[in-house]
């Protein structure tokens, strides 16, 4: 019999990079904008007809999957295929390939797919390590029962096709579903579900991302994470693929952009805040990582509200130089 190829699943598109002005953003503020500001987070909707099957590949991200009509079989490398059915979320093993087929006429899935490295902390959904008093069953696919009020939420998010696109838009979504999963499930259910996102094989990349703004330096990080300077740069090289020092004054960099564009425009705050002892230091750090002095960062912000209000800001900047 002649192999027929199965499709693979594909994302729906996206905008590489959004180019709008959203600053002062009434409809998304800075407290949704700045959740999960470094995640990669995309919801994705399916219909497949009976006997259609799509192919997920073990690509490093993690996918939740809503089922809002219709039965699933899920086929998991070295396990028994299962059969899911109707109004079920299925969270599959993390960086698995696995395979989903209708059996019903029709059926309709959605997709969060999130990158691995920006995975769901534990102390974030459990307030607390999961595993410390919550006997959790070990499941290749563990899945639960879909909360009206979720399923409600999710088909929801394919109403307003114009903010398809906008990744701010895919980001508050996402936080709100787990602020939902949250609400809506109880401890040793989430511990049960999110199993394979919260192992032990995620605590130093969760460790990392939880501490990293609380130390000055590479070697107070190491220390915090009883790791000698050396053992905790092969880890990090090995985890994150980039060097300790370099990831740290990216993500500082994003802070101090994300400040910007939530309405910080005083130069002096922005040093204090970052420990800036001098202007010139602060100036080349963000031309080295923003491409652009403090100034003119300020002033490209404030610009599409019209030149006079970005000549003042550039006055302003200037005077307070030190």
């Amino acid at each position: 019999m002649d192999y027929q190829p199965q499709p693979q699943f594909v994302e729906s598109a996206r905008s590489a990079r959004c180019t709008a002005d959203c600053s002062r953003c009434p409809t998304f503020p800075a407290s949704f904008r700045r959740i999960g500001e470094a995640a990669y987070c995309r919801f994705t909707r399916m219909l497949l007809k009976a006997g259609e099957s799509v192919g997920f590949p073990a690509d490093g991200k993690s996918y939740l999957l809503f089922l809002l009509s219709g039965s699933f079989c899920f086929e998991v490398p070295g396990e028994d295929p299962r059969v899911i059915p109707s109004k079920r979320c299925v969270c599959p093993g993390c960086n698995t390939c696995f395979r989903i087929t209708a059996r019903d006429e029709e059926g309709v899935v959605v997709v969060l797919s999130l990158l691995h490295r920006t995975q769901t902390c534990e102390w974030t959904v459990f307030g607390g390590s999961p595993h410390s008093d919550i006997s959790v069953s070990a499941d290749a696919l563990p899945a639960l029962a879909l909360h009206p009020l979720l399923e409600e939420q999710i088909e929801f998010l394919f109403r307003e096709r114009e903010l398809a696109d906008c990744e701010y838009y895919h980001e508050q979504k996402a936080a709100e579903l787990f602020m939902l999963l949250r609400i809506f499930y109880t401890l040793p259910e989430l511990a049960y579900f999110f199993q394979t996102m919260v192992g032990p094989r995620d605590n130093f990349r969760l460790f990392v991302c939880a501490n990293y703004e609380k130390v000055r330096s590479v070697a107070e990080l190491a220390s915090l994470a009883g790791m000698s300077l050396s053992a905790f740069k092969r880890r990090f090289a090995a985890q994150f693929n980039d060097s300790v020092y370099h990831w740290m004054m990216e993500r500082k960099a994003e802070r101090i952009l994300a400040d910007i564009r939530d309405g910080a425009s005083n130069t002096k705050m922005l040093m204090n805040k970052y420990e800036f002892r001098y202007y010139t230091q602060f100036s080349r750090f963000c031309k080295n990582y923003l491409h652009a002095t403090p100034a003119r960062l300020i002033a490209d912000v404030r610009s599409s509200y019209g030149a006079g209000d970005a000549a003042k800001v550039s006055r302003r900047e200037t005077a307070e130089i030190p």
